[in-house]
């Protein structure tokens, strides 16, 4: 089956750069890309009294035209980009999050920008982002940060305690399509120890032997991978203090973080975003990759 990726188009910045490292995905991928903008033909704010039976038909035809012209300008824009890639459009009326998500299934990638049309001046991640994330049920991009000059560096967060398979094949494969390096950090926090026992030589012994230990786990996980990527410039690194400032930090210099999101289980989709990546999803400097697992 020709993999395919998945993307969300409204015509506002935020969309643009998205369809912008979507078809750069998929070209990375020999994949088609499917450019998506779900509409809502009925606003949230329409008075009950003004109901699907009385809205003219040439209202709703309208709507859905001006819904097909927008997807099909992505798509060209698309195409314009990368000359011979299988692009199509599609509109779609209902919720945007769920649109996506249902519509990216069995995809390899799901891309949204980090906001939308309803997006405010402060706003860090738009709730139709943020909900894709929660229904998906794939490896999902927030296309975050501003435009620069590429780093050819990925980074992907470990944590050594939970399955990571999952996220570090998916961190090779784009190391490997890409030709960028990759890191592999897992950050631990000891500072809340020295806030209770104080800065003892049995705590720094703790520490560093914690650390030497958290090292070699994360070296064996690593090298598994390697060993199927030889090609790939593998590294990794432990660090010590808060997960989410450490990584955010991080991302000044990346060109992608992928971070790991649990699935729901019990035949619910979608994943369950924890507070590290929930902090990436709201303030990292490049875009992020949430990967389902478990």
């Amino acid at each position: 089956m020709k993999s395919t990726v998945v993307v969300g188009y409204d015509q506002t910045p935020h969309s643009e750069r998205a369809l912008v490292q979507a078809a750069r995905e998929a070209a990375w991928r020999g994949a088609s890309l499917t450019v998506v903008h779900a509409y809502n033909w009925m606003p949230p704010t329409t008075p009950r009294t003004y109901t699907r039976t009385h809205t003219p038909d040439s209202v709703e035809e309208a709507i859905l035209h001006s819904a097909e012209e927008i997807a099909e300008h992505g798509a060209d824009l698309a195409r314009s980009r990368f000359p011979g890639m299988h692009v199509e459009a599609k509109a779609t009326s209902g919720s945007a999050a769920e649109a996506l998500a249902t519509i990216a299934r069995g995809a390899d990638l799901l891309v949204v920008g980090n906001r939308g049309r309803g997006g405010f001046a402060g706003l860090l991640l738009g709730s139709v982002s943020m909900r894709a994330l929660t229904e998906s049920c794939v490896p999902t991009m927030v296309v975050r940060g501003e435009h620069r000059d590429p780093h050819d560096a990925i980074l992907v967060a470990v944590d050594i305690e939970e399955p990571a398979d999952e996220l570090l094949d998916f961190a090779f494969i784009e190391a490997a399509r890409s030709g960028a390096r990759l890191e592999a950090v897992t950050v631990w926090d000891m500072t809340w120890a020295a806030e209770y026992a104080g800065d003892t030589d049995e705590l720094r012994h703790a520490a560093a032997q914690a650390t030497v230990d958290l090292d070699a786990a994360l070296e064996a996980a690593v090298h598994t991978w390697h060993a199927k990527h030889p090609d790939v410039r593998a590294s990794h690194h432990v660090a010590d203090g808060a997960p989410a400032a450490l990584l955010t930090a991080a991302t000044a210099h990346a060109d992608l973080i992928v971070v790991g999101a649990h699935r729901y289980g019990a035949g619910r989709h979608g994943m369950q975003i924890g507070p590290t990546a929930h902090a990436l999803l709201h303030h990292a400097d490049c875009p992020v990759v949430v990967v389902p697992r478990g």
